[in-house]
C-alpha cells in the first residue's frame, strides 16, 4: 500500500507492465469478478476493439501463472466474469483483515494494528503512470483506503500512547501521515505524543511541519479549529514561523 506493484512468476512485456498491473489491481478490488465489457470501459479508451481486453487477460494469465496445485491464478467463470483466484495475495485484503481482527474480543489489538500498518509503505494512489487509473475518479477506493489507514494509525497511536509508549505512537502517526499527509486527527495524535516527551523544541518543529503541510502560507488554507486549539493548549504563546 504505496507504490503499486504486482509480483508474479511469469513473463511480462515491460511495455505492457503498467497496463497489465492496472488490470490486476482492478480485479483485486472486484473479487466477485468482472465482465470483459466492464474492464474495457474502465481501462481502455472509448472505441477500443473488444479483443484488446481479451488479449490483455490472456497476457495476465500467462504473467500470473499457476499455483502449486497447477490451478491458474486468474480464471473466467461460466458467467463470463474474470476473477483472481483466492490465493492471489493483495496487501489491501490483508490490511482489512488485520484491522477487522484487531477490533474483535480477545484479540491482540496492538499486534494486529501494527501488522496492518506495516503494509503501508507510502502515499496511497500516488505516482500513477500517466494515462492509467482513470476509473479512480468514479471510485470510492481512494477515500476508503485513506480512511482505513488513518483509522488504524489513530487507534494504534491512541492505544500505545495510553500505555506510555511514545515510540510506537509516533511511528503509527508517521506511517499514517505518509499515506494521508493532511489527516488532522493524526497530526493531533502526533502533537500529543511529542508533547508527552516534554521536548519543547521537537514539539514546535512538528507544529510548524504540520502547518506547512496542511495550510502553507499565502494559500488561505487553515487547519481545523480543534487542531489550532490543541496547538495553543500544548504550546501556549506559540507563533508560527
Amino acid at each position: 500500500m504505496g507504490d503499486i506493484a504486482v509480483e508474479a512468476p511469469g513473463p511480462c512485456d515491460p511495455d505492457r507492465r503498467d497496463f497489465l498491473t492496472e488490470l490486476v489491481v482492478y480485479l483485486a478490488l472486484h473479487r466477485s469478478g468482472v465482465l470483459p465489457g466492464v474492464l474495457s470501459a474502465a481501462l481502455l479508451p472509448p472505441g477500443a476493439a473488444d479483443d484488446m481486453i481479451r488479449g490483455a487477460l490472456d497476457q495476465v494469465r500467462t504473467w500470473l501463472g499457476a499455483d502449486d496445485g497447477g490451478h491458474p491464478r486468474i480464471t473466467v467463470g461460466d458467467d463470463g466474469r474474470w476473477r483472481l483466484a483466492d490465493g492471489v495475495r493483495c496487501d489491501w485484503d490483508f490490511f482489512v483483515a488485520y484491522a477487522h481482527r484487531s477490533a474483535q474480543p480477545e484479540s491482540d489489538a496492538e499486534s494486529d494494528l501494527t501488522t496492518a500498518l506495516r503494509l503501508v509503505t507510502g502515499p496511497l494512489w500516488a505516482n500513477l503512470p500517466k494515462g492509467h487509473y482513470r476509473w479512480l475518479a468514479s471510485s470510492r477506493i481512494r477515500t476508503t483506503t485513506a480512511t482505513a489507514v488513518v483509522d488504524v494509525a489513530h487507534r494504534l497511536a491512541s492505544l500505545t500512547l495510553g500505555h506510555g509508549d511514545t515510540v510506537i505512537a509516533i511511528a503509527a502517526c508517521r506511517t499514517g501521515l505518509r499515506a494521508a499527509p493532511t489527516a488532522e486527527v493524526l497530526w493531533r495524535d502526533l502533537l500529543r505524543t511529542v508533547a508527552a516527551r516534554r521536548d519543547r523544541k521537537a514539539l514546535e518543529a512538528v507544529i510548524n511541519e504540520m502547518y506547512q503541510m496542511i495550510a502553507p502560507r499565502r494559500t488561505g488554507l487553515k487547519v481545523q479549529a480543534e487542531t489550532d486549539a490543541l496547538v495553543h493548549e500544548l504550546l501556549p504563546g506559540f507563533r508560527r514561523r
